[in-house]
This record gives C-alpha cells, structure tokens and sequence, in this order.
C-alpha cells in the first residue's frame, strides 16, 4: 500500500489533511491534492443525520385539566366538554359517542341526570365566566335593561298632516303621514335590541323578550332562578344547576 493510499484510510477515519501532512512528511496542499485527484467524495462515509421529532404537548386549560384528571371516562368527558360549548344535550352526545339522534336524544338527557357529569358541568361553566370577567350583577344588569326597554329609546314616530286636493271634488283634504325614525346609535344603549332588520316598509327594531328577562328577575329575587344565595363570605354565585332544571336544549 502507497504512502497515499494509507493516508487515504486516515482521512477516512477522519483526520485533518495539516494532520495528514504531518504524519507522512508532505505538505497540507499535497494531501489536497491527493483528495481532489485520487479520493472519491463517495468513498467517505458520511454519518447519518438523525432528526429527533419531538411532540410538543400542549398545555390543557386548568379546569379541562380537572376534568381529564376526574373519573368519568373518554367519552363521558367528551360529553361535558360538548355540552358545555353547545348547550344541546343531543348534539353533544352525538358528537361524544357518534350515535344516532333517537338515541343520542335520549340518552342525552339521561347523562343530564349523572351527578358526576353535571358537577364538572357547573364547574366547567363557572371556570368559563370566570374566565371571561363576567360577574352575576353583570348577568343581572343586562337583565334589567332587558325587563325595563322601551322602544321609546330607540326610535321616533308620528304622524304629518298634509293637504291635497280631491280630484274629483276639488274640495281641499287634510291627509295624515307616519314617520317611523331610528336614534342615533351613539345616543342610546343597544344591549336591550335583539335585531334591526330594514323591510320594505321601513327598519324594524326587536327587542329581547322583556317577560322572559322580567320572569328570570323575578325568580332570582325570589332565590329560585339561576344565581345562588351565596357564600359563607358574602359571594353570590351563579346556580349552573337550573340551566339543567330549566331544559337541556333539545330543540
């Protein structure tokens, strides 16, 4: 074997060409030369990259994080989670346990009634007001302005008297003009308009239902709606329980 030929397993295993030089006597540009002319860049074992893929896992929400460590299982948890963004009982146990509607109709109800089930409910929920800063005397705010609205606030209207001559008379008439006017948005609080929609006849202004908002005041002044008393430290709470007494939401 040449002197080249042995410098060539050294560059193989890896060594520097100064260290190559060194070791055979020869200059760093002879053992260049050797490696352009002589040794094939295939003729070098390359090491193999390995690329790691690491899974990042991503950090579950506190409360959704309780739920996962609870003891309902997969699907039941699913159910929960479903429910609480749908508020369908059907539809979430659909989605839960891909069923059909007949069944997922009844069935969902039925895990309406699981004291496990609507516990991580009400808590799920509480965690998500929480979460949004919306307090109970917010809740009943928005209430109240529902209960008390009057279209008054929002719009104007009456009536123009006009005069025409008859046709066929030719006697003077005095005529009469509605007028239906909206105020101007920034002049009037629009939590309380559910819609304005503009028909063919002019804009049309609905609001919420003020006996179903007038109702749900009632029954939380009478401690039967959906806020709690309370807490030993004076906190009012809000009752998730009766949104379940109330209807599921099977519509």
């Amino acid at each position: 074997m040449t002197k080249r030929d042995e410098a060539k397993q050294d560059y193989l295993a890896g060594m520097k060409y100064r260290e190559i030089a060194e070791k055979y006597g020869v200059s760093e540009s002879t053992v260049k030369q050797w490696k352009r002319r002589y040794w094939s860049d295939s003729d070098v074992t390359k090491p193999k990259k390995v690329t790691k893929k690491v899974t990042h896992k991503k950090e579950l929400h506190p409360a959704i994080q309780e739920l996962e460590d609870s003891n309902l299982n997969d699907k039941q948890k699913r159910f929960v989670i479903e429910y609480v963004r749908l508020s369908n009982a059907t539809q979430a146990y659909i989605n839960a346990y891909d069923s059909e509607y007949s069944t997922a109709r009844v069935n969902g109800s039925a895990l309406l009634t699981n004291t496990n089930i609507k516990s991580e409910i009400k808590r799920l929920r509480q965690a998500r007001l929480a979460e949004l800063d919306i307090g109970v005397f917010d809740l009943i705010d928005d209430m109240a302005k529902e209960a008390r609205a009057d279209i008054r606030d929002f719009a104007n209207w009456g009536s123009d008297e006009f005069q025409y001559k008859d046709e066929a008379t030719g006697k003077e008439i005095t005529g009469h003009k509605s007028w239906v006017a909206l105020k101007d948005k920034s002049k009037v609080d629009t939590k309380a308009i559910k819609k304005i929609t503009v028909g063919k006849d002019g804009p049309i202004v609905e609001l919420h239902d003020r006996n179903k908002a007038r109702k749900e005041l009632l029954e939380y002044l009478n401690g039967k709606g959906v806020f709690d008393n309370g807490t030993n430290n004076g906190e009012m709470i809000i009752n998730m329980d009766s949104f379940e007494e109330k209807g599921n939401g099977n519509n």
